[in-house]
């Protein structure tokens, strides 16, 4: 199970999504993976406007703790996270997140944006 600590982190990444605070969530991410042009291209090549999900979304994050190797940047746990994005066009989207958090120190995580695509 993500610890709250880890619900929140990707609650703000979905919050910078939904604002299109690509520049943001790219400083947040510390540009892995993905940089804010790769991100706007991911969402606006759907065309869909990215909506807040439900509050209660976030009570079942898809997070599956990863065993046998060593979290990023030294941490204690990492767990990979697929999480829905809801749209004004669909509602709960097939559009989905992949993250990786890594917990550094108690309660501090690390995020990597993996992928925005199909779920």
């Amino acid at each position: 199970m993500l610890p709250r600590e880890g619900v929140n982190a990707v609650r703000v990444v979905v919050g910078l999504l939904v604002r299109g605070d690509y520049e943001e969530l790219e400083t947040l991410t510390e540009g892995r993976r993905f940089s804010a042009a790769d991100m706007a291209d991911a969402i606006a090549g759907r065309g869909l406007d990215l909506i807040d999900p439900p509050e209660d979304a976030y009570d079942a994050v898809d997070a599956v703790e990863v065993t046998g190797t060593a979290p990023a940047a030294g941490g204690r746990r990492a767990f990979g996270v697929t999480f829905p994005l809801w749209t004004a066009q669909e509602g709960r989207s097939a559009l989905a997140l992949r993250l990786t958090l890594s917990e550094v120190m108690d309660g501090v995580w690390t995020v990597e944006l993996d992928a925005i695509g199909a779920a």
